[in-house]
Order: structure tokens, then sequence, then C-alpha cells
């Protein structure tokens, strides 16, 4: 097989169909060729590095990962597919990037697991650290897990090694398959707060070191308590309880009622906030229409970070068209920025605002 233009691409299962189509918007030439795993297919394409830098231009929402195929190496579930791997990295036109001093990833995934074939010889993570220790020593390039500056990628079935090497830019991500992994704390509240941390990160906000922000949907409290950790005065709009944990906190005020009754109180008393977050369940479409309504209650300079709940696809229903939907609407009132289905997002994507339309105020 021809391997000058594959490319791995990884979805969420749920809107591959979406994203497929956000790929053939950048290259009407696209070709599927295999799906090596729920949510993972092999594309062909006219010229695999320039569609990769295309894609990163244009920002995607559901493609969360891309990675080249630019050799495809056959697996004997030995321990000598380690050498045979790392003999075909170097000779991949990207080599020549690890240069002494840069920064770089070995990103190992497994797919098509079966055991009835044989065991495989190593794990992700021992195949990760040997040759990652081959490449620095025969390179001089660093190994560097959380900002690399160019990535191998690899992705083996039991029969086959799919390697390319890239930049994270032209991946989307710097975490293999777009998986951001965080670390459980004693403190944490929910697993929601991954989604905050994860939208933060890659849309690459910074909070500000004090004021005041409105929290939307916030039970338990999860987001709430990292933006407290962060120095903020929170308010908190949620009929359910918090986390006891958080009831202490004189930054944060907890207004157990809905929404749209927060805010047009907020709206009448001129309560002004720094920025607004939202994770409630709720129609992405009307979330929209009430963050249009907050965009009273919001600086000048503020910003909002909501995740849009989305619909299952059915023969009836498009997801992607109430997206659309809503983005129009929150548009009315805010420049957006980003949209983004991120890898701690489930049936949803996450959006963020900024630049309020004051004009359009009503």
């Amino acid at each position: 097989m021809n391997t000058d233009n594959l490319i791995i691409a990884t979805v969420h299962p749920e809107f591959a169909k979406s994203a497929l189509q956000e790929l053939q918007q950048i290259d009407s030439q696209i070709r599927f060729v295999e799906e090596m795993a729920d949510g993972i297919t092999l594309y062909s394409v006219s010229n695999s590095q320039q569609f990769m830098r295309r894609v990163a231009n244009q920002r995607p929402t559901f493609v969360r990962h891309l990675a080249p195929a630019q050799d495809i190496v056959q697996l004997a579930n030995t321990e000598q597919d380690l050498g045979t791997i790392a003999i075909a990295l170097a000779e991949l036109p990207g080599f020549s990037l690890l240069s002494k001093g840069t920064r770089f990833a070995v990103q190992a995934r497994f797919v098509q697991s079966d055991r009835s074939l044989g065991e495989r010889p190593f794990s992700t993570g021992q195949l990760n650290r040997a040759l990652a220790e081959a490449l620095a020593e025969e390179t001089e390039a660093i190994e560097y897990i959380k900002k690399p500056e160019v990535i191998i990628s690899l992705l083996c079935t039991m029969q086959k090694c799919y390697l390319g090497i890239s930049t994270p830019e032209e991946n989307l991500s710097s975490w293999p398959g777009g998986a951001r992994h965080y670390a459980q704390t004693d403190d944490q509240v929910s697993r929601a707060e991954f989604k905050l941390l994860e939208a933060l990160e890659v849309f690459g906000i910074t909070l500000p070191d004090e004021g005041r922000i409105l929290d939307l949907g916030a039970a338990p409290g999860g987001w709430s308590r990292l933006l407290l950790e962060a120095g903020l005065e929170v308010y908190a709009v949620d009929p359910a309880r918090l986390d006891p944990r958080l009831e202490q906190d004189e930054a944060l005020q907890h207004y157990r009622g809905y929404a749209e009754d927060f805010i047009e109180e907020a709206i009448e008393r001129q309560v002004l906030f720094d920025a607004i977050v939202n994770d409630m369940r709720m129609d992405a479409r009307e979330a929209a229409r009430l963050l249009c309504r907050a965009v009273l209650c919001l600086h000048d300079d503020g910003f909002i970070v909501s995740v849009f709940k989305l619909p299952h696809e059915t023969l009836v229903v498009d997801p992607l068209r109430n997206l659309k939907e809503a983005l129009r609407i929150l548009s009315t009132s805010y420049g957006i920025i980003q949209t983004k289905q991120l890898f701690h997002n489930r049936q949803e994507v996450t959006v963020v605002a900024a630049q309020p339309i004051r004009s359009r105020k009503k």
C-alpha cells in the first residue's frame, strides 16, 4: 500500500459522521481506507502534510486527533518488532526533525488486540520507553512528554504498526489520540472538573488573578471548586446542593434556583461578572438563548466557556443542526472564538466566546 498520503483520524464515535464532513470540506478527495477501531479511521488524502496543516489552521470541532501513517511495518509479535519499528522510524522523512535538544514524545496506541493471535511482546508504555531511549541516544533529542515539539505516532494492530512523525499542531493535540488525562485528587468534587481543566488548556484560557465568576449548572460544584482554588469569587447557580466541602468558603455564593431567575435578578441589580461558565443540562439552543440574555451581566472584556449538550443522532434528529443553530444564536451576542468536542466531553461540545456585542443587547 502507498503510504505517502495516509492519515489516521480519531473522533468521538458518536460524531464520526460530523467529523468526516469537516474533513471533506478541507479535502474533497479524502477516501475511507479502514476502520481501525471505534472512532479511529484510516483515510487517504491528496497530500497528507498539507492536509494536516490545513486542518490545524481551520480548527475543526469534531476531529480530535490526526496522525500521519508514513510507513506500515509488519509485526511478528516478538521482541524483534522493536528493532523493526526503530529502523523504520529512522527512514521516515520526518526523522530529520529529531535534532540535538529537540523535545519529542513517542505515542504508541494498540488496537484490535486479539489473544487468539498471541500475546503482545510489550505494553504501550514499554514500547514508548524503549523507542524514546533509542531515539534520544541516536539523535540527542530530549524526551519531553508534556510539551513536545515533535511527536512520533505509532498505531499497532496485531499484524501491523502504522508510523508517522509530525508536530503537535499538525496532530491537533500533544496527547495520543487527543486523550488528555488528569490525575484525580482527594479534594476533587466531580469528574466534570476535567472538562473545565481541558477547556482552559485546549483553548489557552488564562483565568483572571481576581474577579467574579458566574457558574451556571454548578452542582455538585466541581467547576466552582476549581474557580475558587484560582482565587476567584464564585456565584454558583443550581437548584441542587453543592458539595458540603464548598459551603464554608466565603468566596462562594450559592443561588439555589434556576439560572433564568438568577440572571434576571443580576440584571436588575446590575451585577457584573468577569466570566461566565456553563455546564447546564439543557438543549444547546436554549442554553445559547440564556447566555445571550446573560451578556448583560458580563464585563466588556469578559468571556464565556459553555458546554452545549447535543442529542443523539437518529433518522430525524441531526445533532450538528442543533449545534449550528445554537452557535448562530450565540453569535448574536458574542464573538465565538472556538468550538471543540473535547476528550472529556460526552454527547456535547465546549464553546469559548468573548467580545460581548453591546449593540445587540436587549
